[in-house]
C-alpha cells in the first residue's frame, strides 16, 4: 500500500486535507506517521474508524513526506477513492 501512495496522483497530504476527505467520504486509506503527536494520532484514528477506513502506519513524518513527494515532514496523508 505504501508504494501506491508514492506512485498515486490521487493523494492528499496534511491534517486539514485528510480530515476534510474523511468527513466527505472521499478517501480509501489513511497513512499516519508514528512520530506524530499522540493527540493528532488519536484524532485521525477516531475519524478514520468512524468511516471504517483502514489506517496504515509509517515510521516517521520525514518518511511520509518523502513518500508524498513533498520536501517537508508530513504527519498524515491519504489516498483518494478512484471515482472522486
Amino acid at each position: 500500500m505504501h508504494k501506491q501512495l508514492e506512485k498515486s496522483k490521487q493523494r492528499v497530504a496534511g491534517v486539514r486535507q485528510v480530515m476534510k476527505g474523511i468527513g466527505e467520504g472521499n478517501l480509501r486509506v489513511v497513512f499516519l506517521a508514528l512520530d506524530a503527536s499522540p493527540m493528532l494520532q488519536a484524532q485521525v484514528r477516531a475519524a478514520a474508524n468512524e468511516r471504517q477506513l483502514p489506517v496504515e502506519t509509517v515510521s516517521s513524518m520525514e518518511e511520509l513526506g518523502q513518500m508524498c513527494g513533498i520536501d517537508v515532514p508530513c504527519a498524515v496523508a491519504a489516498l483518494k477513492k478512484q471515482d472522486t
